[in-house]
């Protein structure tokens, strides 16, 4: 693979505003000097849809057509080995770090082994994919493999009672477990107050590291999860760096923890510029009057927009290390000091 080489100060970062939520009557870097990174996940957005409607109906001797408004906004291309080099960047400075504090990395071959993670499935990277929310995709960094569970419509709540992370480090010795997530998203849904009688749809372009964010599927009723096909069709993500170390034998906490947020999404410059997609569709309106006391509307309207953006990939690929370093930086050294 050709390497690549970028000039990081032609690039700038928004504010950075950290928070971190810490329970430590044993600190983090207290206990055996060992560690299983059960997780780093690096998620990117490249499509978003968003959809609004208007039923028809009437009131009083006025009557109103349905009206339909569509925006979407996508990035055309990327550069995947830009991508996945960064994601590799990102996860080896990690590693580093913590062999640095005396750290030995847990394998997932070893982990494995565990009864926790009994009936779940293993991947690998390096590994670029799509996932099953619309318009993310999913980069697995090189030499990295871990273990998951099949995402169903109930399962992060599931998985808060499994206590997941306390089981894993009881059964490996009071090994700390890291979890990584970092989400990258490039589009806004914008508000408008004036609707009034049409269906009105904006989004806004504005790459950033974020805080959290909702992935839904415009096309399946606003992004609720249906009853009938008992599917989730929204999910919550957020970028965060967490430790965990031990299991209490009383309610199972663990006996330190540190979970390091942001406060606000983290903006990444210089990469996509800041504009805006609008779809809007006008509900055809009648009203009876004494001369023509029976009014009619056939069908709705309807009205689609669809815009197509082209980053410099190589600028995108070093905006997602940046941001992604920030957070890993500054909570690495609030858990590990």
């Amino acid at each position: 693979m050709q390497l690549l080489f970028f000039n990081e100060n032609a690039q700038d970062l928004g504010e950075f505003k950290p928070k971190d939520k810490t329970y430590k009557p044993k600190k983090i870097n207290e206990g055996a000097k060992k560690v299983y990174i059960a997780n780093f996940n690096i998620n990117f957005e490249i499509y978003k849809e968003a959809i609004d409607k208007k039923q028809a109906g009437g009131f009083g001797r006025t009557i109103k057509n349905a009206s339909k408004a569509k925006a979407a906004i996508g990035l055309s291309s990327l550069d995947k080995e830009a991508i996945q080099e960064q994601a590799d960047r990102l996860y080896n400075e990690f590693v580093a770090d913590l062999k640095g504090k005396g750290y030995t990395i847990i394998t997932a071959e070893e982990e494995g082994q565990t009864d926790v993670y009994k009936n779940w499935s293993k991947t690998a990277g390096p590994a670029i994919f799509e996932t099953d929310m619309t318009g993310i995709l999913s980069v697995i960094p090189s030499n990295y493999s871990f273990y998951y569970k099949e995402r169903t419509a109930f399962s992060n709540q599931l998985d808060g009672f499994q206590k997941t992370d306390q089981n894993l480090s009881k059964e490996l010795g009071d090994a700390l477990i890291a979890n990584v997530s970092l989400v990258y998203v490039f589009s806004e849904t914008g508000m408008d107050w004036n609707v009034g009688n049409h269906a009105k749809v904006k989004l806004l372009v504005d790459y950033r590291l974020a805080n959290s964010y909702t992935v839904s599927d415009a096309k399946t009723n606003n992004g609720l999860r249906s009853i009938v096909d008992k599917t989730q069709q929204s999910v919550n993500l957020s970028s965060y760096v967490n430790f965990t170390r031990g299991k209490l034998k009383i309610g199972g906490s663990p006996e330190s923890f540190y979970n390091g947020y942001m406060k606000s999404d983290l903006e990444i410059k210089e990469v996509l510029p800041k504009e805006k997609v609008v779809a809007y569709s006008k509900q055809t309106q009648a009203r009876a009057t004494s001369a023509n006391p029976i009014v009619m509307i056939i069908g709705s309207n309807y009205s689609e927009r669809t815009k197509w953006l082209n980053p410099d990939g190589e600028k995108y690929a070093n905006g997602l290390y940046l941001a992604g370093k920030k957070l890993l930086d500054y909570h690495f050294k609030e858990a590990m000091n």
